[in-house]
């Protein structure tokens, strides 16, 4: 019986996604999709389904990201997974910016908080409100905490990676750093939505 082929590690995935392997290009697109669109979608909420909510769209933003990948230094699966979920968000955001220009442009700009959603499953329609209320209140705290703060959250609570992964990623001295830093950008979080920090 023959057997599949091991897959590759991430690392040698992106060193020939550097060297413009379109293969290499297309697995790491295909491991890392759904992480990144479940972390794009939290992230940026009804912007996200205003702006990427289509499978072209998505592909678009994280294909373009994997295109720059010629400056990034691999230091494991988590700095490579943070790397590409920043870029991803900031090819999203620029889309978004580009839509919106061209509405304005043909002066019927549609606010995106009047964006469709789908309905929530057995959710009254307070709850759901409550629900984007708290997201938005969130989204907005996140933005004004500072990058190392917010990165830490984002990597933590959005991309689901462990102490040692962070520690590798932001390039902390370990993973004890990478906890004490959490705690601090949990606490100022905290702080900005006024209530007790996340357990």
């Amino acid at each position: 019986m023959d057997r599949p082929p091991p897959e590759l590690p991430s690392e040698i995935l992106v060193r020939r996604a550097q060297e413009r392997d379109p293969a290499a290009v297309a697995e790491l697109y295909a491991r890392y999709r759904e992480r990144v669109r479940s972390a794009l979608r939290r992230l940026l909420g009804p912007m996200y389904r205003a702006t990427l909510d289509s499978e072209d769209a998505l592909h678009d933003a994280i294909v373009a990201a994997l295109a720059k990948l010629e400056g990034f230094r691999y230091r494991g699966e988590g700095s490579f997974l943070a790397w590409l979920l920043r870029v991803a968000r900031n090819e999203a955001l620029m889309r978004m910016r580009a839509q919106r220009a061209g509405k304005r442009d043909r002066g019927r700009e549609v606010p995106l908080s009047e964006a469709p959603e789908p309905p929530a499953l057995e959710a009254t329609p307070s709850a759901v409100a409550q629900g984007r209320e708290t997201e938005d209140l969130v989204r907005e705290a996140l933005d004004r905490l500072d990058e190392n703060e917010r990165e830490v959250i984002v990597m933590r609570r959005y991309l689901d990676l462990d102490a040692s992964q962070i520690a590798e990623a932001m390039e902390l001295p370990s993973p004890g750093a990478a906890r004490a830093l959490l705690s601090r950008a949990q606490a100022h979080l905290a702080v900005l939505l006024d209530r007790e920090p996340p357990p």
